[in-house]
């Protein structure tokens, strides 16, 4: 029985409901409201989005992931392949092939899943023009049906070459077609806000925010203890506060060490302390390795600077305990480290706050001498 999923995008029985979100972006939706979802990793974003649209009678979503996009040819790739899993019917198919024909679409049916999906001949190589036709397709897909178009991993667009220019483009043609919603999203807080909130972007207020934070702690407990009863194993509330302080309340980090504890306990158990520290070791074991893989290239310095950030946190870096713990005598070296480990992708700002991209990290580096 698998009472916890983690790691993919989750609905049903393995989602802790938000109600009050889904109702908010259940009104937006309906009333044809962009709306750009921002959040920190790992907080459900996207499962919250599709569990929404679930949830609202006859209502569909065409979604593009755009996460490692290279080139302009691979987003208008992704945009067909949302076309092709919209609908499965082989007149929708046809229809979705005709509406990119421009683009000189290649049908294919997936080997894994069975389904059709679309993608852009070899030989073909689309530009930043190719944007504006793609997206009168996709929304040509959808229009005058229950339907919102997702666009997911949002700012990895700003990755390729031409980013800014493609952004430009899309604005300019979303603004065009009110009749369709657009729901964006991006696990990367600043640029996604940068996007969208920045004045010199093409993009600037052209979505409502709509902010998803930490699922309130009753909340999450509720939905917790009812995943262990359904395997006779009782979670004391004490023991969950444990666990949200380890994951630091990141959704997805709480069903993981969830999942590890369910695997080191038995039915009819009541868990305690000893049984979250075993899942935590558990997930080191099948982590640990790629944590040693992401320090090894560390000086010193920056070593004992994210120590430090561990066992303190990152609200106040520059102060003198911080220093002290770091063992380095200036504020400029605390700087320079946090740089250098940001573009490590180990830890980032937020609000002023610097913070671990791992809770799971974190517990590891403050236990690792």
């Amino acid at each position: 029985m698998e009472a916890f999923k983690y790691g993919c995008i989750v609905g049903g029985e393995h989602f802790c409901k938000r109600r009050e979100l889904s109702r908010q972006l259940s009104a937006y939706i309906a009333g044809g409201q962009n709306v750009v979802i921002q959040g920190e990793r790992r907080m459900g974003k996207t499962s919250l989005v599709r569990e929404t649209v679930a949830g609202m009678r006859g209502w569909r979503m065409a979604d593009a992931d755009f996460m490692g996009v290279k080139s302009t040819t691979d987003v208008c790739n992704r945009i067909a392949d949302a076309m092709a899993r919209f609908d499965s019917g082989d007149s929708i198919y046809r229809r979705a092939m005709s509406l990119l024909a421009h683009l000189r679409p290649v049908g294919q049916i997936d080997q894994m899943t069975g389904l059709p999906t679309i993608s852009l001949d070899a030989r073909a190589t689309a530009t930043p023009a190719s944007i504006p036709l793609a997206l009168d397709a996709l929304a040509s897909h959808v229009k005058g049906r229950k339907a919102c178009i997702v666009f997911d991993e949002f700012q990895d667009i700003l990755d390729i070459k031409d980013g800014d220019q493609v952004l430009a483009l899309m604005r300019s043609r979303i603004q065009l077609l009110p009749e369709v919603c657009f729901i964006f999203l991006g696990s990367a807080r600043n640029r996604m806000l940068s996007i969208f909130l920045s004045p010199d972007s093409p993009f600037y207020k052209a979505a409502a925010v709509f902010g998803v934070d930490a699922i309130p702690d009753g909340d999450f407990f509720r939905f917790a203890a009812g995943r262990f009863a359904t395997g006779r194993r009782k979670l004391p509330r004490e023991v969950f506060d444990r666990i949200l302080e380890i994951t630091c309340r990141t959704s997805g980090d709480v069903q993981e060490l969830c999942d590890a504890i369910w695997q080191v306990t038995e039915s009819g158990q009541t868990i305690g302390a000893e049984d979250v520290e075993r899942g935590v070791r558990l997930v080191f074991s099948r982590e640990g390795s790629a944590y040693a893989a992401f320090v090894k290239p560390l000086t010193d310095i920056q070593m004992r600077v994210l120590r430090a950030l561990a066992e303190l946190g990152g609200a106040h870096v520059l102060s003198g305990e911080f220093l002290g713990l770091a063992r380095v005598t200036t504020p400029a070296t605390v700087k320079k480290s946090l740089v250098a480990l940001c573009k490590a992708d180990l830890i980032y700002s937020l609000g002023g706050e610097w913070k671990f991209v791992s809770p799971f990290f974190r517990e590891w580096i403050r236990r690792v001498r």
